[in-house]
């Protein structure tokens, strides 16, 4: 009896095993099956088009990038990079790391830009780059790279790969982008705020009037401190300095000045040297203003210039 309970036992432990395994083999092949099936379903699109059509780089992406949901948007009336960035929680950093058609930090109404749901930027294949190269370059963990990245398991120069969380290599920008971004090393922000008033034309919130505005609006409480944008002399310091009330001046002795008006109290002296992050002074509402805020110009050879074409 023993033996014959042992013979049966021995005979479904081995009807188990046969079970598992051609049930291996069969989910082996599926899914080898299934992998290959999607790797022949990828689009593929040329260097080229990818830079330059926004539609087949989100095909492109969506059908490699794991996580990330990338969506096409139109530029609206009155936005800007900085108020499109800001709107959907990330920097313009990635804005332009991931629409490598961009020439210019300008944007037209309906213009096409292509948009991460998360931060992050593209990088264009170079010869040579492997997974290792490309994660020590923007120091970012291989595994997370190859996860993100998940369908792309070889790639070429014709390929754009996802570096979440992390802004765009400068030395792989066109161009005209890398010459842009080489502006942003000249200064610094004077403080953080919210950003009321924008370069160019505009309706003056005083007297109602279409005007130039020479500058940026930051919005701030009062006796917020205000540093230094880059290195430099003290030029002007002090109250009654036309529209801007008190107000603070300062050479850069490379053609470039930079003002700081409206202020509650000033911290410096004319001929004093200043370094960059330097505290100067503290946000007011003086001269001609309507609130608590700095007004922040930057002139180049005596001419006023975007101060966003230097800050983020």
């Amino acid at each position: 009896m023993n033996r014959l309970l042992i013979r049966w036992a021995v005979f479904f432990i081995c009807l188990g095993c046969i079970y598992l395994f051609i049930n291996a083999k069969v989910h082996a092949i599926a899914q080898a099956n299934l992998q290959s099936a999607l790797v022949i379903k990828l689009p593929t699109f040329a260097r080229d088009e990818l830079v330059s059509n926004v539609e087949s780089r989100m095909e492109y992406l969506l059908s490699r990038v794991k996580d990330v949901k990338f969506f096409i948007y139109k530029v609206k009336k009155r936005e800007n990079l900085w108020t499109i960035a800001k709107k959907h929680g990330y920097s313009v950093h990635t804005i332009i790391g991931c629409n490598p058609q961009m020439k210019t930090y300008n944007v037209d109404i309906n213009q096409k830009l292509l948009l991460p749901s998360v931060g992050g930027s593209l990088h264009p294949v170079q010869p040579n780059d492997t997974w290792t190269s490309i994660a020590e370059k923007y120091n970012v963990d291989e595994s997370i790279l190859k996860n993100t990245n998940f369908l792309m398991q070889d790639f070429s120069t014709e390929d754009f790969v996802f570096i979440p969380g992390k802004k765009p290599a400068i030395d792989l920008l066109n161009k005209d982008m890398q010459e842009k971004y080489a502006l942003r090393e000249l200064f610094v922000s004077p403080l953080a705020g919210r950003l009321t008033s924008f370069f160019g034309t505009r309706r003056h919130p005083v007297t109602g009037k279409i005007s130039k505005h020479g500058g940026i609006d930051i919005a701030v409480k009062t006796g917020t401190w205000v540093g230094a944008a880059a290195d430099g002399v003290v030029i002007v310091a002090g109250s009654g300095i036309g529209h801007y009330g008190t107000a603070v001046f300062i050479d850069h002795k490379n053609g470039y000045i930079t003002h700081y008006g409206h202020l509650s109290k000033v911290n410096v002296r004319v001929g004093q040297k200043v370094r960059a992050g330097q505290l100067i002074a503290k946000s007011g509402s003086t001269g001609r203003s309507t609130g608590p805020h700095l007004h922040f110009t930057i002139k180049k050879n005596g001419v006023n210039v975007d101060p966003l074409r230097f800050l983020w």
